[in-house]
């Protein structure tokens, strides 16, 4: 009787999410004929998720994105790659000496039962979180973090869309992207939260499930802070309810080369709210043929009531 109840009062929402970084830094300017054939994987080899959170798409190629995308049913589309384009023709210190040629690109497909994908602007008017100096927003690479929500018939669902820069090179950048989505997302997330996309972290995992994280390249920076950036944000959000979607499914010991999204590495990652019911995660190396990674792509079954 119990389950004969239960069944009446819920129903599942089936929910696929890809996460990738379409290598749209290599070459700055984007080939056309790869983004068409990247947009092909995502329509014929990977089937249409519901949603799509992508990393690296160069600002260049904006349109043909939207353009290729649309083709083949995503209506929702938001970016940060005006963000990208402003910076980078910007002459105001830093951004003078950085290459903002890409950013991210959330798209929600038409088959998927939702409406009004909408856009959130980094803002710092929440003040400084507990115990730090820095201000919630601290990064440079504001184009690197691409916050939007969606309706659906269950609830609104906010979906963080993150690329971390690599720490070579770019001083404590890394660190920062990092920081500042583990805080607003711990200090701002009311909602049903996905949090995906490439986050050059870490170095390796054990297989007790312990994070190795990278060490600074500076000598005079805090390994502690470092260390702190990485494994807060990969583990330290069960805390709020959320899930590293792949070991959800897979759990701990050896990772096979076959289930690293980038060389022998895993870097591209799902991190969702429990409520949400992951139910498989895998990487998809087919998408080795147009990218230096493997796109990430996670089953959910979200349960809604139906009266």
């Amino acid at each position: 009787m119990y389950y004969e109840w239960r069944e009446t009062l819920f129903s599942y929402s089936t929910m696929r999410v890809l996460t990738w970084n379409v290598q749209g830094a290599t070459p700055p300017q984007g080939s056309p004929d790869r983004i068409r054939d990247q947009v092909g994987f995502l329509h014929k080899t990977a089937e249409q998720p519901d949603i799509l959170l992508l990393n690296e798409v160069t600002t260049a190629r904006r349109e043909l994105w939207h353009d290729e995308l649309r083709s083949i049913g995503y209506t929702q589309i938001e970016d940060t790659l005006d963000w990208a384009t402003e910076l980078g023709e910007s002459d105001v210190p830093p951004h003078h000496d950085i290459n903002h040629v890409n950013g991210n690109l959330t798209a929600v497909h038409e088959s998927f039962e939702s409406e009004g994908l909408e856009r959130h602007q980094p803002s710092i008017r929440a003040g400084t979180y507990d115990g730090a100096d820095l201000k919630d927003w601290s990064t440079n690479f504001s184009e690197k973090i691409l916050v939007t929500t969606v309706e659906t018939p269950q609830s609104p669902l906010e979906l963080w869309n993150v690329r971390a820069v690599p720490r070579n090179g770019w001083g404590e950048e890394k660190v920062k992207i990092l920081e500042t989505v583990y805080e607003r997302i711990r200090k701002t997330a009311r909602m049903p939260c996905l949090l995906a996309g490439d986050f050059n972290a870490p170095k390796a995992e054990r297989a007790d499930g312990t994070i190795v994280p990278w060490q600074p390249d500076d000598p005079d920076a805090d390994p502690d802070r470092w260390r702190a950036a990485e494994t807060n944000l990969l583990s330290g959000l069960k805390s709020e309810g959320m899930v590293d979607v792949f070991r959800d499914q897979h759990g701990y010991g050896d990772v096979p080369v076959v289930d690293t999204s980038h060389r022998t590495r895993r870097f591209d990652h799902i991190i969702a709210s429990e409520e949400l019911t992951p139910t498989a995660c895998r990487y998809d190396t087919d998408g080795h043929e147009c990218s230096d990674h493997a796109p990430l792509i996670a089953t959910f079954d979200w349960p809604r009531i139906t009266h």
